[in-house]
């Protein structure tokens, strides 16, 4: 009978020895960062990396939306770029935009929790689904849903806590092929990708400028003020005018570097 009690609370001890090691390991993995508006959590393990940014700030997530981020990943505990993931690509996905169904009333602009649901229902229909994998001089385009590369990434809105969430998990061998690497000093990158602005499509305006000013209309300016009137209603005069009337508001960068918590 003592021997049966013996055995019983060294099975017990063995147990809770293991449900201690195994929470410490939880804890000792996983790093949380906050950094402005952004939540950044990370967990390894021995096969992956887990990324989850979340944010509650309407204008960080149009961000995120609009022009993608780069997460860069470098072993060495620097910050190297030269292994990274791009998602979503630019122009894939746009901006939440204001209700147009009733034109003749005064519109509002919806407020942060609006545009976070927003977003959520237009992600539940239409979520990007191409991502860029670059390891050095090696670009690769892939599937967010469908890839062989063992990498996942998704875009989601917390209808609980109304944040928008971005999660990636990638494996360990694409931040580093080579084998037994130590990712105690990993340090992770997330930067807004920055948009390349066409110049064609900045002068096209002036150009439709010039060719109306050389038609019927451009001739009559010096017979009085309509038609100056007119020209300022044109793309170049209504362009500035309607500018100055208009609220326009800055989309906030992201640029951050982080450690995650060694052993």
């Amino acid at each position: 009978m003592k021997n049966k009690i013996l055995v019983l609370i060294c099975i017990f001890i063995m147990k809770s020895l293991f449900a201690i090691s195994l929470y410490a390991d939880v804890v000792i993995d996983t790093t949380t960062v906050i950094n402005n508006t952004e939540t950044y959590q990370i967990y390894t393990d021995e096969v992956y990396v887990y990324l989850t940014i979340e944010t509650i700030d309407s204008k960080v997530a149009t961000s995120i939306l609009r022009q993608g981020i780069n997460v860069y990943f470098d072993t060495k505990g620097k910050k190297k770029k030269n292994v990274f993931i791009t998602y979503p690509i630019a122009n894939n996905q746009r901006p939440p935009r204001r209700n147009k169904d009733r034109p003749n009333e005064t519109r509002e602009f919806p407020d942060n929790d609006s545009i976070i649901r927003q977003i959520g229902y237009r992600l539940k229909n239409n979520t990007p689904q191409k991502a860029l994998y670059q390891y050095y001089d090696k670009t690769k385009e892939f599937n967010t849903l469908l890839n062989n590369e063992g990498i996942t990434i998704n875009l989601a809105v917390n209808e609980e806590r109304n944040s928008f969430i971005y999660y990636l998990k990638i494996p360990n061998n694409k931040i580093n092929v080579k084998s037994g690497i130590n990712f105690n000093k990993l340090s992770i990158g997330v930067k807004t990708v920055e948009m390349s602005r066409d110049n064609s499509e900045r002068t096209r305006p002036t150009q439709q400028a010039s060719v109306r000013g050389g038609g019927r209309r451009g001739g009559g300016r010096s017979n009085g003020g309509a038609p100056q009137g007119r020209s300022g209603n044109g793309p170049g005069g209504g362009d500035q005018g309607r500018s100055k009337g208009r609220k326009t508001e800055s989309v906030p960068a992201i640029d951050f570097w982080f450690k995650t918590t060694s052993k």
